[in-house]
């Protein structure tokens, strides 16, 4: 693993609980492209949430199981601010 990648994986939120399914982009489709799974107090922390403007649909429940299986059922944020 390179140290990039490690780093990276380091910083990675450790929260399994009160997952939720974000839309990266609230105009980039309901596909698991533009699925990202976050924990409650990382998704309260992106920069939409809670935004007035147009509420993308909700992720079918397919897309919201793949999504949670691909993060491995852990938080997927690595932001490094701190977001709980």
């Amino acid at each position: 693993m390179h140290e990039i990648e490690r780093s990276l994986e380091m910083a990675r939120c450790t929260q399994t609980d009160d997952l939720e399914v974000h839309h990266k982009r609230r105009d980039g489709g309901n596909d698991l492209n533009n699925a990202e799974v976050l924990c409650e107090p990382c998704h309260e922390a992106t920069s939409t949430y809670g935004e007035p403007g147009k509420t993308p649909p909700e992720f079918s429940y397919e897309t919201k199981e793949k999504a949670l299986q691909r993060a491995e059922f852990q938080c997927e944020c690595t932001g490094t601010g701190g977001c709980h």
